[in-house]
């Protein structure tokens, strides 16, 4: 009789490893994996967007959904690792950012356009293509959400939430501060409840006349104004109120050039220790923000 040839098997790792580089093949992977995505809820319903992202190196461009429409966000900032602003186009509900090898790049953008409140009660609500976190103004309170979160976080009185991609829709409530009346039979109840003198009556309207005049005349040289802000301070803190709460660093020294380089990294510095700001780094620039 012939001999019979002896066939090998083929290992079940071969036909494992076959398979994985045609499917590989087949099904090619994003250029870019988002690395972190946050939003930041303010108490008048404005919102900021914030994505992080790393990139092929090889890629010149990158395609990204927007939360919303490209009619509906301002202050679109869009910076590689080094701090540099990279240049975008948007079409519609997406944005395309030229990364231009960048392997780090950093979204933010804001919209008005997810919240919207009826009555005491505000409501956010938005379709999300990739896992986010959400977080809340301080004190607010959760009434409502139409899924379970992925985790739940308190700090400091501030609710934040791990998101699943997918449809949200989420109710909160924002107390607002009362001013406390009075303690009855305290001691200012009890001067209150007296009429007082005429003479008196006047002596008080001149004090407080010349006490206006006195903080009017601190804001115009730098003192200490109201509520313990000198002028500089007072000036910057209505700025950034008039920018929705944030502004870069350089655009708050090309708005107020009088003010030394190194006066307002101080000035914003005691403004950070008293509470009033936050600042925080994006690439090579400082972000000032309202808390």
């Amino acid at each position: 009789m012939g001999s019979m040839k002896r066939r090998t098997p083929v290992s079940l790792a071969l036909i494992l490893l076959v398979l994985s580089m045609i499917f590989s093949t087949s099904f090619p992977q994003e250029p870019f994996n988002i690395e972190k995505a946050m939003l930041t809820v303010y108490r008048d319903g404005n919102v900021r967007i914030e994505v992080e992202l790393s990139i092929d190196e090889s890629e010149f461009s990158i395609t990204l959904p927007l939360l919303t429409s490209s009619d509906k966000v301002w202050e679109i900032i869009v910076l590689n690792g080094t701090g540099a602003l990279l240049d975008y186009d948007l079409n519609d509900y997406n944005i395309t950012i030229y990364s231009l090898g960048s392997t780090d790049v950093t979204l933010e953008y804001y919209t008005s356009a997810l919240t919207s409140k009826e009555a005491d009660l505000w409501t956010i609500k938005f379709s999300s293509p990739f896992e986010l976190n959400v977080e809340f103004p301080v004190n607010a309170t959760i009434i409502y959400f139409n899924r379970v979160p992925s985790a739940i976080k308190t700090k400091d009185g501030i609710i934040s939430l791990d998101l699943q991609p997918g449809e949200w829709e989420i109710s909160y409530h924002i107390p607002i501060a009362s001013p406390q009346p009075p303690t009855p039979g305290s001691q200012t109840d009890q001067k209150t409840s007296q009429p007082l003198p005429t003479l008196q009556i006047d002596i008080i309207a001149i004090v407080v006349s010349v006490s206006a005049l006195v903080i009017a005349f601190a804001l115009i040289k730098g003192k200490k104004g109201v509520g313990g802000l000198s002028g500089e301070e007072a000036e910057i803190v209505r700025y950034l109120r008039e920018r929705g709460g944030r502004a870069l660093e350089a655009e708050l020294r090309e708005r107020f050039p009088y003010i030394p380089r190194t006066s307002m990294w101080r000035t914003i510095r005691r403004l950070e220790k008293k509470g009033i700001v936050s600042v925080r780094k994006i690439g090579l620039q400082n972000v000032v923000e309202l808390k």
